[in-house]
């Protein structure tokens, strides 16, 4: 079975820094040099890393917490290293697009910062209809290098032509999708005595959490496909056609295992022993996973200190005590 992009970009991130490049150098144009390619190792590096973290932030209060736990094997690296994500389901889709999502987005940022030399602001369009109080200027994301770095580091790791190379690619394009699709206008003012008489405007990234919050809202209206004629096809009234490569639409081709359940196969550590704080996500919400995989819950309250009552004091120091607050801990149990 083949790994997915996804484990590719993990293994990535951990294996020694000589054999990723010696993996992946022919990949680097003879213009950028070997320092260039370095930088854009890390970058992607931390782009994966942010991706991965983002993706346990949206499922955390979820059945399936984007754990990829595979501790039986490779116990001497983090968990999620080398763990194969064996099928296409709707949650390896996510893993897919939030990962390309997030290098496209790193790459972007730093680009526009400054940190990777040969790249700089975006060369953005002359707007088709001039107004009076506003024009393009200062510095706009350049998503288009972003989203070209992520396809040759990340892309080009899917070779052939079958149905999960497809679905990795489908999935990865997904993502850049939607971070070329959140890039907001941000304006500045111009004008005697903050009149506003005139904006300077300029493409921006928005927040990654952002980015993250749509990508799991796409989740959850993916689609089943099938892989026909060389193609990712979606059975619509009994009939079929193919997945444009426009859409902005998730896809799988293996329906989820019951993550209710331990499967180390997936990395799934299932629900039993699972807890959750009423201070980081609410006891109904906690209560009512249980009861979806047949559980009970045991609740349980704690105590901890925290800075209340703080004051200011002249000058120039805040002044608090502390206080004890209460909160519980419910846990899945067989009961």
């Amino acid at each position: 079975m083949k790994l997915s992009t996804a484990i590719w970009l993990v293994l990535f991130l951990c294996v020694p820094e000589r054999l990723c490049i010696a993996r992946t150098e022919r990949s680097a144009s003879n213009s950028e040099g070997e320092e260039a390619f370095k930088l854009l190792s890390s970058i992607v590096k931390e782009g994966g890393r942010r991706g991965l973290q983002e993706c346990e932030n949206q499922f955390k209060n979820e059945i399936w917490n984007c754990t990829l736990n595979n501790k039986e094997i490779f116990r001497e690296l983090p968990i999620f290293v080398k763990t194969t994500l064996p099928y296409a389901t709707r949650e390896t889709a996510f893993i897919h697009a939030i990962s390309s999502a997030a290098i496209t987005h790193e790459i972007t940022l730093q680009c526009r910062q400054g940190k990777i030399p040969g790249c700089s602001c975006a060369v953005v369009k002359k707007q088709r209809r001039v107004t009076d109080d506003w024009q393009w200027g200062g510095c706009s994301d350049d998503i288009r290098y972003g989203e070209k770095e992520t396809r040759r580091f990340i892309d080009r790791l899917e070779n052939g032509n079958d149905a999960r190379t497809a679905f990795n690619l489908h999935n990865n394009e997904v993502g850049r999708k939607v971070v070329r699709s959140s890039v907001q206008k941000e304006c500045k003012c111009h004008g005697v005595t903050g009149s506003c008489s005139m904006k300077t405007c300029w493409r921006r990234l928005v927040n990654f959490n952002t980015i993250g919050s749509k990508l799991k809202e796409i989740y959850f209206r993916a689609t089943q496909v099938s892989f026909e004629n060389n193609k990712l096809q979606e059975r619509i009234h009994k009939k079929t056609r193919a997945v444009s490569k426009r859409e902005r639409k998730l896809v799988y081709l293996d329906s989820s295992p019951d993550y209710c359940l331990r499967n180390d196969s997936v990395g799934a550590p299932g629900m039993l022993g699972r807890t959750c704080r009423s201070d980081e996500v609410s006891t109904t919400k906690c209560k009512s996973l249980c009861n979806s995989c047949k559980m009970w819950h045991q609740t349980q309250e704690h105590y901890k200190l925290v800075k209340c009552k703080c004051q200011f004091v002249w000058c120039c120091t805040v002044k608090c005590e502390m206080c004890s607050e209460r909160y519980s801990v419910t846990t899945c149990s067989r009961g």
